[in-house]
Formats: structure tokens, sequence, C-alpha cells
């Protein structure tokens, strides 16, 4: 109705009416992220971040020394305790293919399908949640930088006479993992660093999405199944101690509270208003 009272008005007044464009009114308004970025910007930027962390994480230098040493002393405090769980699950893991092949897979493929995957969620359908939650795990993966430069340490499977088995060598033909010699991830990842575990620390932040963002049972039943699924897999396949994992999970927890409390206490100070 305001539509013809504007034509007609504009008839009256003698001025030129052009028709109205109804499929612009009704098109989509573009896909902007919470602070108006577009979401291949998004992209670009956690991308970006990625490479980043990837070549600084990539360029401690040589400290395989000092690495070997560490893991040795996380190993004998573990047995000491009696809480090296790695022992067994990569025993019992090693001493079936089924079992081992299916733990390969796992580690060789949803670490890096499921985050993005979980991001690329969070980002259509919690827009308003997306800055903060992405925020935890951005700060828990350039926190953990530290743990790498300050204790590198080597994974279970690059100790010899320990009695661990490289799954990921002994499931090879698989495709993943060379056959012989060093594996290939060697050449484009930093082997030393173990600790924290980031691996689990994003497991642990896609479960905690899903079971608290997402109504449907299934789904929060994943969320609880796919951190856990990864802790195990991590310690079974060779790849990384209890403590490791400890690590990682308690990282994500304590930054990710400083990043909620820091977010609620920049929201409160806009909610404040300005004095007349």
């Amino acid at each position: 109705m305001t539509d013809i009272v504007a034509v007609g008005g504009s008839f009256a007044s003698g001025r030129r009416v052009r028709p109205v464009d109804l499929e612009a009114r009704t098109r989509r308004p573009r896909l902007r992220g919470p602070g108006g970025l577009p979401w291949w910007c998004e992209i670009l930027l956690l991308a970006a971040l990625y490479g980043i962390y990837s070549l600084v994480r990539n360029s401690v230098g040589d400290v395989s020394e000092i690495a070997y040493r560490n893991a040795f002393s996380v190993l004998r405090f573990e047995d000491a305790w009696d809480i090296a769980w790695e022992r067994g699950l990569n025993d019992w893991v090693q001493g079936s293919a089924t079992l081992a092949g299916a733990v390969a897979l796992h580690y060789a493929t949803l670490h890096f399908l499921v985050t993005p995957a979980v991001l690329v969620w969070l980002y259509r359908r919690r827009r308003d949640q997306y800055r903060v939650v992405s925020a935890t795990l951005m700060a828990t993966t350039a926190v953990a930088l530290l743990g790498f430069y300050l204790m590198p340490t080597a994974p279970p499977r690059l100790l010899s006479g320990e009695g661990f088995v490289d799954v990921m060598s002994q499931t090879a033909g698989w495709g993943w993992w060379p056959s012989s010699g060093a594996p290939a991830s060697d050449a484009i990842s930093n082997q030393f660093a173990a600790m924290p575990s980031l691996h689990c620390a994003w497991a642990l932040w896609c479960g905690a999405v899903l079971f608290v963002m997402v109504r449907r049972t299934w789904v929060r039943v994943v969320g609880v199944l796919y951190p856990l699924s990864t802790f195990f897999v991590v310690m079974g396949s060779g790849n990384h101690f209890l403590l490791d994992v400890v690590a990682g999970a308690g990282l994500l927890v304590v930054v990710g509270g400083v990043v909620l409390l820091a977010a609620r206490q920049i929201q409160t100070r806009r909610d404040v208003p300005a004095p007349a």
C-alpha cells in the first residue's frame, strides 16, 4: 500500500517513477560474519593464522636432543605413577590389523575434516557466538606454540627400546605413510611438538561446540564420543603420551575460560550507558 501511495504522489508531482524491483527486495543479503567480513574473508583469515602457526611451529630449530630427553622424562614420570596408559593402548592397537587400520584412518583424516566442518557450521548457524567460540580455538592454538617452544617433546613412537609401535607406519599400505624410513609428515611438520596435544585440544573444542550448541541427541552423543575417540587414537597410535592429552585438554579449558571472561567484560562495558 505504501508503494502505491508513493507512486500516486510521484505521478501527481510530475516525477518519473522507476519500476519497483521486486527481485532486489526479496534478494537474500550477502553472508557476512560477526565483524562484517564476507565468508571468504573469514576463511582467508583462518588460513593465514594457521599458516603463521605452522611456520612458527616448524621453525624451532634442531631440538631433537632436548625433545628425546623430555619424552623420556614424561614416560618415567608416568611409569612412576602407573599412568602410562599409552603403553597398553598401543600394544592393544598394534596387535589387531583391523583396529590399527581404524585408528590410523581416524588419526589421518578426521582431525582435518571435523574441525573445519564445525567452524563452518558455527559460522552459518550460530553467528552471534562465532567470534568468541572461534577465538577460543585460535587462542588455544597460539598459546600451544609456547609449549612447543618451551618443552619440545618426542612422541612415544620415536622412543626406541620402550616397546612402542608406530601404528601409522605399520598401516602404511593404506597410503598415508611411507613403508620405510621417516614418516612423511616429518618433512612438513615438527615431530617434536607433542606437548601439549593440539590434536586433542581441537577435538575437545569440536565436541564441546556440538554438545552445547546442538539440540539433536545423536549429534550431542557424537560431540562426546569424538574427543574421547581422539584421546584413544593419539595414544593408541603411539603419537602422544597421556600427559600430552591432559595438557591439551587443560589448555583449552583455561584459554576458553579467559576468552569467555574477556568477552563478558567487553559486553558489560558496551551495555553501560554513556553519561549524559
